[in-house]
Order: structure tokens, then sequence, then C-alpha cells
């Protein structure tokens, strides 16, 4: 699928090894109860999560072939599995699923949606 390499790296951000604490402050640290980035969540920031070694919702999105492309005339638009420089469609994800704290991942709301 695209050109993503979905094994398991340092958060960008902080540099957390996958299954460690995010640092204070981190871009890429999510709250678990929500889902939502950290510095926006309602715990005001004070919530604790750990680098997975991806991004939050990437591997939905790749288990779901949900991808994007940038077209130079249209923006980004949806594009099938294995295009080239195709990248995650977070924007799919965010209005097509919604967070599972329990299962500590995205759950698909809209089993229709392709």
């Amino acid at each position: 699928m695209a050109d993503h390499d979905p094994h398991p790296f340092n958060c960008p951000d902080c540099a957390a090894a996958p299954g460690q604490l995010h640092e204070g402050g981190c871009d890429h640290a999510h709250c678990p109860d929500t889902g939502r980035p950290r510095a926006v969540c309602e715990h005001d920031g004070a919530c604790a999560s750990r680098w997975s070694g991806d991004f939050v919702g990437a591997a939905e999105c790749r288990e779901w072939d949900w991808w994007l492309i940038e077209d130079p005339e249209l923006g980004l638009v949806p594009c099938p599995a294995g295009t080239k420089d195709a990248i995650e469609d977070f924007n799919r994800l965010l209005t097509h699923a919604r967070w599972d704290a329990d299962l500590q991942r995205y759950v698909r709301t809209d089993l229709t949606t392709i």
C-alpha cells in the first residue's frame, strides 16, 4: 500500500520510543480518553499517553483503505490503496469514525463509506 512504511518508529516530536510515554508538550501525544491531541483535550493536556510507533489513526486508515493524493488542480483527493505518494486520509477518519477509549483506536461509524 502506498509508500508508507508501517514499521514502528520513534515519535517525530519528542523521540519517545514505541511503548514510552510522550514528553510534556509533544505535538503527537494524544489523549487516551478522547483520541484528540493532548494539547486540546478536555484534560488541559494533563493526560498521559504512550507512543505506539505510528500516528494515531494511521493504522485504521490503512485497514480501511482510506488514502489521499495531492492533485495539482483539485488539492487532496481520495485515491485507491497502492497509489504512488498516497498518504492516510485522516480527514475521512475524523468524519467517518470515532475514538473508542476502551479499544484505544478509531472505530467506523459509517460502514457504508468506501
